[in-house]
């Protein structure tokens, strides 16, 4: 609730954060290929690539090995926006997080770690 509420002051929604953050991490990638990650189905992501692409913050092109496929980019607005949100969930999490020590949020970090690890069968999500 508390990173929604900082990402909509940014004008931004959490799966939009999380686009734009899976595509600053990885590259451009295949629409496909970005669902798959994201785990969300193919018809909401187009809508939702849609609404970033009429906001500037991303790009869809057509891959040249496979005209079939689009690849989606960031586009420097978009990476602009995704520092700004980052900034943002890094002071919700600092918020969520003050009663705790550094090593309790360490502590915390690896069991959150471990226990996703394991949701997605011992592999990084």
């Amino acid at each position: 609730m508390r990173l929604g509420s900082a990402l909509a002051a940014l004008e931004m929604r959490p799966h939009e954060f999380g686009v734009l953050s899976g595509l600053a991490e990885t590259g451009p990638m295949s629409q496909g290929r970005l669902g798959e990650r994201m785990r969300v189905h193919p018809s909401n992501l187009v809508a939702l690539i849609d609404g970033l692409e009429a906001d500037g913050l991303v790009v869809r092109r057509r891959d040249p090995c496979d005209r079939r496929r689009y690849m989606i980019d960031l586009t420097t607005a978009g990476r602009r926006r995704l520092e700004r949100a980052r900034q943002a969930a890094e002071q919700t999490e600092d918020e969520l997080l003050a009663p705790l020590s550094e090593a309790e949020r360490r502590h915390l970090h690896s069991y959150l770690t471990r226990v996703a690890a394991h949701a997605c069968g011992g592999r990084s999500c």
